[in-house]
């Protein structure tokens, strides 16, 4: 319950501090073991917070369409992602270092992330797929549920701006990202191979987690102060 209302209370306090900068950009994720985040309406606000010189502490918040997301933490392992479609929010709390000149700047980032998941899915035709082989079935058909927790995780990165004048500067960001959030999954499936046995089989994966690895691409915009 405390982090539920942690990640919140972060990100208002964080998202009223006075910037140096502030950026808005178009973000994209290419997870391991998962789809691109579909490059539909991605938001990304991100370069809120304070600056002590060369150095600093930002956040932001970044909105992504996730097509499909690994699990870990089960009995087996899937060639495809077990969750998905789904939204998922995205708030970063990072220390900063800028290296500044004329033409442009340099920013390492470097910190921790606090993510949610919207209504999230479980993708059955991957999930059936994997339980078939698992079990060494012909067919399989699973009925099940999963948990939606808060997750966290760390990241690291760094962002490149190429200043158009005093007030405004074109962005490019690349960070590394990896984290999970709980995701334990329960109910049913069942399956058989063809001229054997239907068998039922009850499901409580008390350690599925839904991971969340991989490079985050921004491409934006800034506004300096």
């Amino acid at each position: 319950m405390k982090s539920k209302i942690l990640l919140p209370f972060l990100a208002l306090v964080f998202l009223s501090l006075s910037a140096k900068s502030q950026g808005v950009s178009a973000s994209f994720i290419i997870p391991k073991d998962g789809y691109f985040s579909a490059p539909v309406s991605p938001l990304s606000v991100r370069g809120l917070g304070l600056s002590f010189g060369l150095l600093g502490i930002e956040t932001g918040a970044s909105l992504y369409n996730m097509p499909g997301l690994p699990m870990t933490g089960l009995p087996f392992e899937a060639d495809e992602p077990l969750t998905g479609p789904h939204w998922s929010i995205l708030v970063p709390l990072q220390l900063s270092l800028t290296l500044d000149s004329d033409a442009m700047s340099v920013k390492f980032l470097g910190g921790g992330f606090g993510m949610g998941h919207i209504a999230p899915q479980i993708n059955y035709g991957n999930m059936d797929r994997a339980i078939r082989e698992y079990e060494g079935w012909d067919v399989a058909n699973a009925d099940l549920e999963a948990e939606n927790k808060l997750g966290f995780g760390w990241m690291a990165g760094v962002e490149l701006a190429f200043h158009v004048n005093d007030k405004f500067s074109i962005t490019t960001e690349v960070q590394y990202l990896k984290g999970d959030s709980g995701a334990a999954v329960t109910g049913s499936y069942t399956g058989g191979s063809i001229g054997g046995n239907i068998e039922t089989r009850t499901v409580d994966y008390s350690e599925a987690v839904t991971a969340l690895e991989g490079v985050e691409i921004s491409l934006g915009v800034k506004m300096n102060r």
